[in-house]
This record gives C-alpha cells, structure tokens and sequence, in this order.
C-alpha cells in the first residue's frame, strides 16, 4: 500500500475586523454598561430617599399621636381628681321647727 495523503480540507481564512471598529464598539458597550449602573444606582437612590422619607413622616405621625394620646390621659387625669377632690357635703334643708317659731311667734 502506498502511502496517501489525506485530502486538506482548506478552510476559508476569516477577515477580521477593523480593531478600531472593535474598539469602538467595546468603548460603546462599556459605556451603556456604565450608564446602566448610574440609572440602576439613582433608581435605588430614589427608592431609598423616598422609603427614609416615608419612615421619617411615619414617626412624626407617631410621635403626634403620643402626644396627642399623653394630652387626652392627662386631662382624663385632671378630671378625675377634680371630681374625687370636691366636697360631697348636701345642703342642708331648712328645718322646719324654725319656720313654725317664726310664723307663731
């Protein structure tokens, strides 16, 4: 037997890109990337700004019901001890054996 030779099989050469097209569109790709991250970053920024926003006007509404609540207890308080405070004496009916004397006398 001979020796044959395989058959190459000749693939067609590749043209390669202009490396400044490349380049372009690696700088173009890092900067929409970029710009992504800075609309991601404001986006959470705006979220937490309003969630800081939403817990600071939270406290202030609790912290006015305390008050107003703390106000109401002290009131009832003050009503209360007015009312146990006060004197319970009854005034006293004219007598009548007085009223008999005058008109006999």
């Amino acid at each position: 037997m001979a020796n044959r030779r395989r058959p190459t099989v000749r693939r067609p050469t590749v043209q390669l890109p202009d490396p400044t097209s490349v380049t372009q569109t690696a700088i173009d790709a890092g900067v929409r990337a970029i710009d992504m991250t800075a609309a991601v970053a404001r986006g959470l920024a705006r979220g937490a700004m309003a969630a800081a926003r939403a817990m600071s006007e939270s406290a202030v509404a609790s912290d006015e019901t305390a008050r107003a609540t703390t106000e109401v207890a002290r009131e009832t308080a003050a009503r209360t001890k007015r009312a146990t405070t006060r004197p319970t004496t009854r005034r006293r009916a004219p007598s009548r054996t007085r009223s008999r004397r005058r008109r006999a006398a």
